[in-house]
């Protein structure tokens, strides 16, 4: 027998596929072809019995998880022909598929790339166009499509995307060098619009224009660019697409002259030669060492690179490299100076301009041009007195040579004005930690932190390999608690190197413990907190104040509102301050208007916050920003569900600014956006003292329901229940256990659920809170029908019905109709159920509740379905999928694609079953675990009709599996069912 498996070609650009030695194409079915993406994206490495079990389900396994892989990867055996296990081993703690070179698209494609790349510097331009669109030729689609997008592996798509539009602009390029301007111009086009920040593109365009004789288009091209850049995010085109469009204004014709032939990747072409030194003088090079373990920074070395090698022009060559404290600004720069220091041989000079050392003041620009005379040989009595006179010498000396000049530090650019050369020739690279959009004609870079792999790589770079070996889990935990932040990674990583006791464990116990990373993250010289205090102390008091009070804020990202809110200010003042906290790259604004801390920062703020401000300003902070979160979600509230106003509590306007909210659109994408803050807010410690946790809990139960946010519903009336308990608030403690019920019967708790409604009855009872009782006696109902107690539900409802009619409340009739149809479903009374299912949608639109309207059109099609009416059936679940979709309801989303499934699977299972696996994806998502287990139940039915027995029983075995922890009988009992005639 062959010790090497046949060779097969793995294909993961788009759809997963497999071509077998005899040129069969097979696609590995649903579960064993995530499993099989996990095993390619970590070809040749073992790959765990966990791993590929959060590829496979997610957050949502099943408890016969581990059995159901077994099963997977036998599968995968069979479809490559391995039984003997040659290719795909078990290896503990889990598995390894073994590749051989050329087996894998991937690698494929990212070889292509890197030759033509290759072919392209060596000017070999019709090689590399052919070879670089043959590697984007193996690109069918987006890489990895099976994995989660939390899964380990998923994240290497981005890398793999970069690549592609790197060697998609490499091709252009070598196609612009053979003359083919015309034939580009649409398909640049289309790329731009595309990708509308990248400059690369837009330049290539430009060029593509010019070659067509079309000069004022590509002009256009460019005013549009700068445009998109000032408006989205402040900034000019960079350095190499001014010059460009200057150049098609002059008519240069040398931009239509064939490509030279370019240097080694990571180096410059070669540089106009310098002008000679003039006698005596001697170039110095006062750059710091370069860093042995620089890890990363590819794309922005490149970026700097590009700049460096732009044409010649008449402006010096300016990079600035803002960002925040730590993330290797200067480490960049000094990396960069390195690579081009023989381009520059007049001289490479580094100046520390102190505008962020700690105990020292920032150099005044007369004190830096001193130094930067006397490093270009200017003698200590011949400098002038005077700093213009020293700046007008500088430019002077300056302009007789090629500089590389590194400006760290620096303060601002009125400070580095003053130092930058009058003439072309020289290349300056400025550093601070802030943005100098003030500085002309400079190509801004904002340094961000580093890619988690990249975080990793640089650990292992600085302690050792072997020090890391086994332990990639422990590494990349402890470089995610330093925030992917390079000094913080850089003093983490060297605290283990010096420590031959400690392991990677050790170490992140030791962080896991401490109370403040910024404090504990310091070495001999260098600390986090230190960084970060010089930032702050920059800052004036307004700003200060607002930074501390920022890092109160219990969510992640925050608006200007949320600010003005925790600060009491008017919102212009809290928006130009958010703003010079953004310079400063204290915030990061993550999209338009949504700020948040870098989790470093967000320590240092707390910390700063608990040490400045009173207890009782924080506390009054917190209060302002809680009555804000919660009016402001009432009011949102009441524009999507009008008809249910008068059950929701609603708390009074506050005394700073509220969002504008304009309409059922602007409401709705204002409870998306803060929900994640507005679960923090409800279960944040000084909302359980006040009625804040249960204000939110009852304004928030409708949206959460309909939007399918479960596991969010579970834990802010867990915490409204809790706070209401400790305040003695017995009307709000029923309200909450009832939101709290219908959390848990969302997620199939349902004999919780019942504890929680019996409980909610007794005190509604007591206080003699009719319209809480009915509500709870309908919920009570619905339970019990879940729980096969059928009796028990009619009562209930005929109690709540009885009830409803006599307080003329018609929105809760409707919603009784709709359960009863519900239970007469589960009964097989089908005639009864489409009864009062229409009867539950013509009340619905009566009062205007579209989504009991929806849910009773999907009913109804389901119930015309079991009545043997197929047509009717699917006209009622696609206007119920139409409603659902417009109002981005998943609840109802998946119910009526359950609903068309099951009609359609007689005459096209195959729809049936994209049908059901896009529901079995929503009910995923939303925590619905009740739906999820109906919907494997019903793939596993598809995949029966599809003559595909083996996928349809792990299907029913995963609902069985559901039902089981549900402790749903009837369900389960018609699982068995099909499980004992497969």
């Amino acid at each position: 027998m062959s010790e090497r498996p046949d060779p097969v070609r793995f294909n993961l650009l788009g759809p997963v596929n497999v071509t077998l030695p005899d040129g069969k194409v097979v696609l590995p079915p649903d579960g064993p072809r995530a499993a099989l993406v996990m095993l390619l994206v970590n070809a040749n490495r073992v790959v765990s019995v966990e791993q590929l079990a959060s590829a496979v389900w997610g957050a949502t396994r099943p408890s016969t998880a581990t059995a159901s892989l077994r099963n997977h990867v036998l599968r995968l055996r069979r479809m490559l022909g391995d039984e003997s296990g040659l290719r795909l081993r078990t290896v503990a703690p889990g598995y390894l598929l073994t590749t051989a070179p050329g087996e894998l698209d991937t690698d494929e494609f990212v070889e292509g790339c890197r030759l033509g790349a290759d072919q392209l510097r060596a000017g070999e331009l019709a090689t590399a166009s052919r070879t670089l669109a043959g590697a984007l030729e193996l690109w069918r689609g987006e890489p990895f499509a099976d994995l989660p997008p939390d899964a380990d592996g998923a994240a290497r798509v981005q890398e793999l995307d970069e690549t592609r539009m790197t060697a998609w602009q490499h091709r252009i390029e070598a196609d612009l060098g053979l003359g083919r301007h015309g034939e580009l111009v649409a398909e640049l086009r289309g790329l731009t619009r595309a990708h509308p920040l990248r400059e690369a593109l837009h330049g290539q365009l430009m060029l593509a224009l010019y070659g067509a004789g079309r000069q004022a288009e590509a002009l256009a091209v460019h005013q549009d660019l700068r445009k998109r850049l000032v408006a989205e995010l402040g900034v000019e085109p960079s350095a190499q697409v001014t010059e460009l469009q200057l150049r098609i204004l002059a008519a240069d014709p040398t931009l239509l002259e064939p490509a030279k032939p370019a240097a080694r990747r990571g180096t410059p072409a070669p540089a106009p030669a310098p002008t000679p030194a003039p006698p005596g003088y001697t170039p110095r090079n006062s750059l710091p060492r370069d860093v042995a373990d620089f890890t990363g920074r590819v794309p922005e070395t490149d970026r700097l690179l590009a700049a460096a090698a732009a044409p010649a022009t008449s402006a010096v060559v300016i990079s600035a490299i803002d960002g925040m404290a730590g993330v290797g600004k200067t480490t960049l720069a000094v990396h960069v100076a390195h690579t081009l220091a023989d381009r520059y041989a007049d001289g490479q000079v580094f100046i520390d301009l102190h505008g962020f050392t700690p105990g020292q003041t920032p150099l005044d620009p007369g004190t830096a041009l001193a130094r930067l005379l006397r490093a270009v040989g200017v003698a200590e009595e011949a400098l002038p007195a005077d700093a213009e006179e020293r700046a007008a010498l500088w430019r002077s000396t300056a302009a007789e040579r090629r500089l590389l000049v590194v400006l760290d530090n620096a303060v601002d650019a009125a400070q580095v004005r003053p130092l930058i050369p009058g003439s072309p020739g020289s290349l300056v690279l400025v550093t601070s930690r802030r943005r100098m959009p003030a500085l002309a004609g400079a190509g801004a870079l904002s340094l961000d932190v580093l890619e988690p792999a990249t975080a990793v790589a640089l650990f292992g770079q600085i302690c050792g390999p072997d020090r890391i070996a086994g332990q990639h889990e422990d590494v990349a935990e402890i470089v995610r608690l330093c925030g992917y932040l390079p000094l913080a990674i850089r003093i983490a990583a060297a605290r283990l190197a010096h420590r031959s006791t400690w392991t990677p464990s050790h170490l992140l116990a030791r962080l896991r413990d401490r109370i403040s990373l910024p404090t504990e993250l310091r070495s001999e010289d260098q600390s986090v907190a230190a960084a970060f205090a010089v930032s702050y102390d920059a800052l004036t008091p307004d700003q200060q104040r607002l930074f501390r009070l920022a890092g109160l804020h219990p969510g992640d990202a925050f608006s200007a509102y949320a600010l003005a809110a925790l600060a009491d200010l008017p919102l212009a003042d809290a928006e130009d301050l958010v703003d010079e906290l953004h310079d400063h790259h204290l915030v990061i604004e993550r999209s338009p208007g949504r700020y948040t801390f870098h989790d470093l920062l967000r320590q240092h703020a707390r910390g700063l916050a608990d040490a400045a401000e009173p207890e009782a300003d924080r506390q009054a902070a917190l209060d302002r920003l809680l009555a804000y979160y919660a009016h402001t979600a009432a009011a949102a509230a009441d524009i999507l569900y009008p008809h249910e106003a008068n059950r929701r509590p609603h708390p009074p306007k506050p005394g700073t600014p509220t969002d504008p909210l304009g309409g059922t659109e602007s409401a709705r994408d204002w409870l998306d956006t803060e929900l994640t803050n507005l679960i923090a807010a409800g279960t944040h410690p000084v909302a359980a003292v006040t009625r804040h946790s249960s204000d939110l809990s009852g304004v928030l139960a409708r949206y959460l329901d309909h939007y399918g946010h479960y596991s969010a519903s579970l834990t802010l009336h867990t915490a409204a229940a809790a706070a209401t308990t400790a305040t003695g608030d017995l009307a709000g403690h029923a309200t909450a256990q009832t939101n709290l019920a219908g959390s848990y019967w969302l997620l199939g708790r349902y004999p919780d659920a019942v504890d929680c409604f019996q409980a909610a009855l007794l005190v509604f009872r007591d206080l003699g809170d009719q319209a809480g009782e009915r509500r709870v006696l309908t919920n009570l109902g619905a339970t019990y029908s879940q729980l096969s107690r059928h009796q028990e539900a009619i009562d209930h409802f005929t109690w709540a019905m009885a009830a409803y009619e006599a307080a003329g409340d018609r929105a809760g009739q409707v919603i009784v109709l709709n359960n009863l149809g519900s239970t007469c479903e589960q009964l097989k009374d089908f005639e009864q159920a489409a009864q009062y299912h229409r009867q539950a949608l013509a009340l619905a639109r009566e009062v205007g509740d579209h989504i009991t309207e929806g849910r009773a059109l999907a009913n109804i099609g389901m119930t015309l379905h079991q009545l043997g009416r197929p047509a009717e059936a699917a006209e009622m679940l696609h206007q119920a999928l139409a409603m659902a979709t417009d109002a981005g309801d998943r609840t109802r989303q998946q119910l009526a694609l359950n609903g068309l499934g099951d009609v359609e699977r007689a005459t096209d299972p195959a729809r049936a079953l994209a049908r059901h696996q896009q529901a079995r994806e929503i009910c995923a998502a939303i925590g619905d675990r009740f739906s999820l287990a109906g919907c494997h139940l019903r793939i596993g039915d598809d995949h029966r009709a599809l003559g595909d027995p083996a996928t349809a029983r792990e299907h029913w075995e995963q609902s069985a599996a559901l039902y089981t922890e549900l402790n749903a009988s009837s369900q389960l009992a018609t699982v068995r069912g099909r499980l004992d005639g497969a």
